[in-house]
Parts: C-alpha cells; sequence; structure tokens
C-alpha cells in the first residue's frame, strides 16, 4: 500500500501527481491529513515545487481545460477526509486520457467528485439564506457561521452585491477566518484570536421583534419536524435568531 502525505493545497496534490508519473506508480491514498500507518504502507511526503506544480498544472489544463482545473480543487473546501485520494485520482485519469473525464459518471471516482463538489455548493446555497447579521456598536454587521465546508469567500460577495456600501464582517468559528468588507473590498484573514463583538444597543430588541414575527407566522396545525429538519438542519441553527432564547420585554429608547 503506497500513501502520499501531502499539503492540504493545490500545489500538494499536483507535486504527487508528478511523483506518481515519475516514479511510474499510483497511490492507493493521497492525503494531507496525520494517519498510523499499517506494518504494509509504504508513505511518501510529496514536498512542493512551485516550478514543477505549474509544469503539471499547465498539463491539467492541456488535457481538459481550465475548467477541468476548476473542478478538480473546488473539492479542496470539503471537509471530506478522501477529497485528496479523489481529486488525485480523477486527475491522474484525465491525465493519462489527455481529456476531461468528468463527467463520465460511470467512473467511481467521478461520482465521488461530483458529490463532494455538490455538498460544498449547496452548503454555500443555503448560508446565503440561513447567515443572519448583528449590527454592533461601531455600526458594522457581523455574521457568525460554523459551516462544514469551507465557503466563505464563496457566500461573501453575494451579501457585497447585496448590500452596497454597507460594512461587514463574516465570520467561520470553525476555521478562524474572517471576511472583512469595507463597503467597496472584500479581504478574508485568519485569527487565532477570539473577537469581541459589542453588539448595537437595540439589537436585542430588534432580534426579539424578528422572534416574535417567526413564531406568529408558524401555523401550528401544519408544523412538521421532519420537514424543518431536512430543510433547515440543526447544526445551522445555533447561529440563527430565530432558534435563541427569547426576551421577555423590549425596550426601544
Amino acid at each position: 500500500m503506497i500513501v502520499y502525505k501531502t499539503p492540504p493545497t493545490k500545489q500538494g496534490i499536483l507535486c504527487a501527481l508528478f511523483e506518481s508519473f515519475t516514479q511510474k506508480e499510483v497511490p492507493n491514498v493521497v492525503t494531507s491529513s496525520d494517519f498510523q500507518p499499517t506494518f504494509d504502507c509504504v508513505v511518501k511526503d510529496i514536498k512542493i515545487d512551485q516550478k514543477i506544480a505549474d509544469r503539471v498544472e499547465k498539463g491539467l489544463i492541456k488535457s481538459g481545460g481550465i475548467s477541468l482545473l476548476s473542478t478538480l480543487f473546488y473539492a479542496l473546501r470539503s471537509n471530506d477526509g478522501l477529497k485528496e485520494t479523489t481529486i488525485f485520482s480523477v486527475a491522474h485519469k484525465c491525465l493519462v486520457a489527455r481529456k476531461n473525464l468528468v463527467t463520465n459518471y460511470k467512473d467511481p471516482d467521478m461520482i465521488n467528485l461530483y458529490e463532494i463538489n455538490s455538498r460544498i455548493a449547496n452548503e454555500a446555497h443555503r448560508l446565503k439564506g440561513f447567515l443572519r447579521f448583528e449590527k454592533t456598536a461601531p455600526g458594522v454587521w457581523y455574521a457568525r457561521i460554523s459551516p462544514d465546508n469551507d465557503i466563505i469567500d464563496l457566500i461573501a460577495p453575494h451579501f457585497k452585491s447585496r448590500f452596497p456600501n454597507e460594512r461587514f464582517l463574516i465570520h467561520d468559528l470553525k476555521r478562524n477566518l474572517v471576511c472583512m468588507c469595507d463597503g467597496r473590498s472584500l479581504k478574508t484573514i485568519k485569527t487565532d484570536q477570539a473577537l469581541l463583538v459589542c453588539l448595537h444597543q437595540d439589537e436585542h430588541n430588534f432580534q426579539s421583534l424578528w422572534q416574535t414575527y417567526f413564531d406568529h407566522v408558524t401555523i401550528k396545525e401544519r408544523f412538521n419536524p421532519k420537514l424543518q429538519d431536512t430543510s433547515l438542519p440543526k447544526r445551522y441553527r445555533k447561529n440563527m435568531v430565530e432558534f435563541a432564547p427569547r426576551q421577555d420585554t423590549l425596550e426601544f429608547n
């Protein structure tokens, strides 16, 4: 059993492809995660060489075009533990065939890649509706998310277009990523420090009004928890105002 241990980047997988073709071997597993190797396991650490990565990237583009490159490495956003192996396998087959094979759904690797990318796209689409902003004391809008996949930069342009000239922060709590918009441009940074968020004095009251509205539009006779769980998975609710603890009073100045 051959395992390629790569950095969790596009360049890592491209260099793994180069190693595979030069050594004339196909690894069983390509991963960036820590794992416990077995006795029959040969582990190779793949180092990044930008010149080699660029060379393999040009080969992929020549084989299947820019669209192949985009489809392959879109999957790196996934939290799927086998994403690197799937990306490598599809890329390797496309390089051997010298054409784009990603729509060949008879191949299990192509199906896996499609399913991984679909989960990423579906979550990004959902969070455009599930994300909730809170107004902070300085007037900047703040939103928390804890997505399964790395999608913060996929959803941020939607809100920049939806709320032009507004300043906002979208905070990915799982990955310690913050996407900032100053009203003109977007910038994503990684931070290991906790963010201190001071809400505007009226924010709690507006949240209470929204919760009241949410409660009153619910038709009790048609309450369907199973359908609600399908349309709105529970893992997203901890960051949504509708499902936060209720307040008893409203106090507007």
